[in-house]
């Protein structure tokens, strides 16, 4: 019961350090700032009313380049060239994550505009030089993580190593 006791202790050490370094690496803004997010002109608010209706979608961004159906898992992707914008449809209709590979799209947080291509000394200067620019043993690139801490979604922007450019920009809601 003892040894039980103890590997449990220890198992809730764990996970709490994993939990304190993971903050460490998550530039946090207000709810309300992170819902004002705009992909390509629109918010995750528009993008979700669509429905995921390839009609209303297409309405909303213009032509799609192909849409992919997984059924089994109830979903669709509509993709943009290098960009794609994947909803759920099981129970509610909802964007589940949005990747943009290309300058084409750019993203607003608090009124600053990025862009794939940017620097990260652009980034600074847009969010200021307190920006947490993470690193993981698990992943080859740096990145820079926003999320909201009342809300299961976060946007992540990939940074190059070699360029110190952002070469990824992706929104994704959590399971």
């Amino acid at each position: 019961m003892m040894k039980l006791r103890m590997i449990f202790l220890l198992i809730l050490a764990l996970i709490s350090a994993t939990c304190i370094q993971a903050q460490d690496v998550v530039n946090t803004i207000p709810c309300n700032d992170f819902e004002e997010i705009m992909f390509n002109g629109k918010t995750i608010d528009q993008l979700n009313a669509t429905n995921a209706e390839p009609q209303d979608v297409q309405q909303l961004l213009g032509n799609y380049s192909s849409v992919d159906e997984l059924g089994e898992n109830r979903s669709r992707a509509f993709n943009y060239g290098d960009n794609r914008i994947g909803f759920t449809y099981d129970v509610q209709t909802f964007v589940t994550r949005i990747t943009i590979t290309n300058d084409q799209w750019p993203v607003v947080i608090q009124g600053n505009t990025v862009k794939v291509g940017d620097t990260v000394a652009s980034l600074k200067q847009a969010f200021g030089s307190e920006l947490i620019i993470g690193e993981s043993q698990y992943v080859s690139y740096s990145f820079v993580a926003f999320g909201c801490p009342d809300m299961d979604i976060g946007i992540n922007l990939e940074i190059d190593p070699n360029t110190n450019t952002v070469s990824k920009i992706v929104y994704f809601v959590s399971p």
